[in-house]
């Protein structure tokens, strides 16, 4: 778990301090290629103090592993720090560089569309291209990995555009799906389930929902994004007591791993966080819970809740439901035991979201 978390107004402002208490005096910045490059020379930089020696690389949009490695070849894991800048995309991949080069990083989100940026694991999608690049030798050796502080400033990802604060919102109330998909397989397949860290997410999801019903359309200000920070992060927390990402990813993500996997072949994109709210609502319906809890706390901060508002169509979904049902096989949800067409659209129908 992360040593030192940091969150609310300004918090960028106190990267020296933690660079400080921490004992870093050399660091590499790692960084997109356009409004995060530009947040980290005109925010992130102008923190760092003089006796800190660093490097900064901002990483292509299109990334080669190769290229991957020889970056981690020239950090030298006695000295060097990474610090990722960004959104989950930057992340993941400093998180990649850490793993490659045995050292730690600091991550500073710059938006909250999901909870890739407190998670020590990589996302799906990249660990499959990465077992495809590496023939799976460092998916194999591969150590989930949080990061050794987050620096979460409100101010800054208050900024950040109103669909990826939405999509972090619909990410957050995904984990009641998966703490439910959890205690399935714990009672259908005597899965080892913790319940202090099912607990713990379910929390997060909580937190937010009492956020969002005090402060509705407004959600999206300072007091609602510190929310959101926090309970994204804490997200991560339960990742790591639990030691697999099951406290927060469950069926609701093997459809929205599903629907990215469609997403070339059909010309859509759509947020991840967009995706497992909408699922969310579909997998707690089949669960026989309160779907329409989360449809309501979805609506509140006028979130995409139909399969029109994402771009995608029914039968896109219905494809991806299939799909789903046989991605991470060992994963057993509530979508283990298969879904027939008719069901997947009496799911669709029922809960409003054609």
């Amino acid at each position: 778990m992360s040593r030192r978390v940091t969150f609310g107004i300004n918090a960028v402002e106190r990267l020296t301090g933690t660079f400080k208490d921490l004992g870093i005096n050399k660091l590499h910045i790692f960084s997109g290629q356009t409004k995060t490059h530009e947040i980290t020379e005109k925010v992130v930089l102008p923190q760092i103090s003089d006796d800190i020696e660093y490097e900064f690389t901002p990483l292509p949009e299109y990334i080669d592993f190769s290229y991957l490695s020889k970056i981690a070849s020239r950090i030298d894991h006695h000295q060097t720090y990474l610090l990722a800048v960004g959104g989950g995309t930057v992340i993941d991949y400093v998180k990649l560089l850490a793993n490659m080069s045995k050292t730690e990083y600091i991550a500073v989100p710059t938006n909250a569309s999901h909870d890739g940026f407190s998670s020590p694991y990589i996302n799906f999608l990249l660990r499959t291209k990465v077992d495809q690049f590496f023939n799976k030798k460092l998916s194999q050796e591969y150590r989930p990995i949080s990061p050794l502080a987050i620096v979460g400033d409100t101010t800054l990802i208050s900024k950040a555009p109103k669909e990826s604060l939405k999509a972090g919102v619909g990410d957050i109330l995904s984990k009641w799906v998966a703490v439910k998909d959890w205690r399935l397989a714990n009672r259908l397949k005597g899965e080892d389930y913790d319940i202090y860290a099912a607990s713990f997410s379910e929390m997060t999801a909580t937190m937010v929902e009492e956020r969002i019903n005090d402060l509705g359309k407004n959600f999206f200000g300072e007091k609602g994004v510190r929310a959101l920070i926090k309970a994204l992060g804490s997200s991560g927390v339960a990742m790591c007591i639990a030691g697999s990402s099951r406290p927060a990813s469950g069926s609701e993500h093997l459809v929205s791993h599903a629907l990215d996997m469609l997403s070339s072949e059909y010309g859509f994109k759509v947020l991840h966080g967009h995706q497992t709210g909408i699922s969310a609502i579909l997998m707690m319906y089949l669960h026989g819970g309160d779907w329409n809890r989360i449809r309501t706390s979805l609506k509140k901060v006028s979130a995409p809740l139909t399969l029109r508002e994402l771009g995608i169509d029914r039968d896109i979904m219905l494809l991806a439901l299939k799909k789903a049902q046989h991605i991470r096989s060992e994963r057993y949800t509530v979508l283990s035991e298969g879904l027939t067409r008719s069901a997947a659209e009496n799911a669709i129908e029922k809960t409003g979201i054609d």
